[in-house]
Formats: structure tokens, C-alpha cells, sequence
């Protein structure tokens, strides 16, 4: 898979998607800095040299279904940064946390390609350094947490070299497996597992994933397999 570094970049996965459209093949793209970077919901995302930032691209089949890609993802980085599995977790359907703290996140888009292909994008976000204390802590609802209390000696570059082969493979993996291998990964780093969770307006108890990596809420109605959305740990008010 080729690899590509810009120094200054909009978005990695905006350049990434344009490299398809372009026909071009797999690709291992990171930026030391981002200034129209994007998360889940369109939220903006600006990145520098306290944060890894980068997206990998390739084509998929048409009609692949892509459901639980991005927790694929997340147990794959989540695997190598800590292998132990005793302080990373993963929020569905697209956070790290570390040690209760946001680590990073994942955002996946794709474009449609000739030949009955698609394209797939996965851009991937780490925090590197810890906030400088004149930061705006309030602007993290869900806490920061940096890589460097886990590997004092991590850098952009090296953490990349770690994660990039385990992605390759993945991506071959999943394109005959689907999310299925995954599943009991992902069930023991899930954040959310057993706990009182909100998904958009719907609450209930989060009874971990199913094999096509749908979230299976428990409610007042019975248990539901939820597809999307955004999955709240902070309930006010009883179920």
C-alpha cells in the first residue's frame, strides 16, 4: 500500500477520496496538520503536531456490507496501542478512550467507483500530547487523553509505522470476514457495555454488539439492534 505525507492538508480523507475518484490505488495518507479536518456529524476537527492524523483508502466491492467496519478499526488500533486491553476502550461505534478519556476517533466515507466498486476511507485521529494548561478544558465534553501517558515515546511518525500493517490487514480481512471476527474484541473494550446509555432520544441499557456490529440496546420495548447514531454515557434521569 503506498504511503504519503503532506505537510499541510484541508482533510486527509478529502485528498484520500479524491485519490479514488482519481483511480488511484490503496493509500496510507497522513498530514502533520489539517486546517478543514472533520469528525462524525460534521464536526470540525483541526489537527497539528500534538495530534496523528491520517486516513487510509482503498476500494471495496459494491455491495460489501461495511456494517462494523469503523469497530473493526478501533479494536485493531486499540490492539496495538495497548495490548493488554487494560486501558483503552472503545465507545460505539467510533471513540477510543484511554484510561475514561477521549484518545481519538475514527470517521469512514466513501465514494462510489467504476466497475461496481467503492470506495472507502478511513480517517483516524489520535491525541499525542496532553492539553497546555491554558487550554479550554470545557471544550471537551468528554475529557482528553493523550498517547504519551501510555508510550512516553510516541511519536506521529512511529505510532503510524506501528498501526499500518494491522490496518492493511484488516482491510483484507474484513473484505471476506466481515465484522463478525471482531465481535468478542470488541466486547472487551466496549465502554458502553452494561451501562445506561442514550442514543439519540431512545435510552435504555447497552447489551454490547451483534455480528454486523449493531449496537443492541435494551429499552422498555425490548431489545432493538441500533444501525446509528450518537450513544450518550450521561443520563439524567432513570430508565
Amino acid at each position: 500500500m503506498e504511503r504519503r505525507h503532506l505537510a499541510e492538508c484541508g482533510s486527509t480523507n478529502t485528498e484520500a477520496l479524491n485519490h479514488l475518484r482519481d483511480g488511484g490505488g490503496p493509500l496510507i495518507l497522513s498530514a502533520d496538520r489539517q486546517t478543514a479536518g472533520r469528525g462524525r456529524l460534521g464536526r470540525a476537527w483541526l489537527s497539528d503536531d500534538a495530534a496523528l492524523t491520517f486516513s487510509v483508502a482503498r476500494s471495496f466491492p459494491a455491495e460489501l456490507d461495511l456494517s462494523g467496519l469503523s469497530l473493526a478499526v478501533g479494536c485493531t488500533v486499540a490492539d496495538v496501542l495497548d495490548p493488554s486491553g487494560e486501558r483503552i476502550r472503545l465507545k460505539w461505534p467510533n471513540d477510543l478512550f484511554l484510561d475514561g478519556a477521549k484518545l481519538g476517533g475514527i470517521l469512514i466515507e466513501t465514494v462510489p467507483l467504476p466497475a461496481e466498486r467503492r470506495g472507502v476511507v478511513i480517517g483516524i485521529g489520535l491525541n499525542l500530547q496532553a492539553l497546555p494548561p491554558e487550554a479550554d478544558r470545557n471544550a471537551f465534553a468528554s475529557g482528553h487523553a493523550a498517547l504519551r501517558t501510555l508510550d512516553p515515546q510516541a511519536t506521529a511518525a512511529t505510532t503510524l509505522d506501528r498501526l499500518a500493517p494491522p490496518l492493511q490487514a484488516l482491510l483484507a480481512d474484513f473484505e471476506t470476514l466481515g465484522f463478525a471476527p471482531w465481535q468478542a474484541a470488541f466486547e472487551r473494550r466496549d465502554l458502553a457495555l452494561g451501562q445506561r446509555v442514550r442514543v439519540g432520544d431512545q435510552p435504555g441499557m447497552a447489551r454490547g454488539v451483534n455480528e454486523r456490529g449493531e449496537l443492541l440496546l435494551e429499552t422498555a420495548a425490548g431489545l432493538q439492534a441500533i444501525n446509528g447514531g450518537e450513544l450518550s454515557l450521561r443520563l439524567e434521569t432513570s430508565l
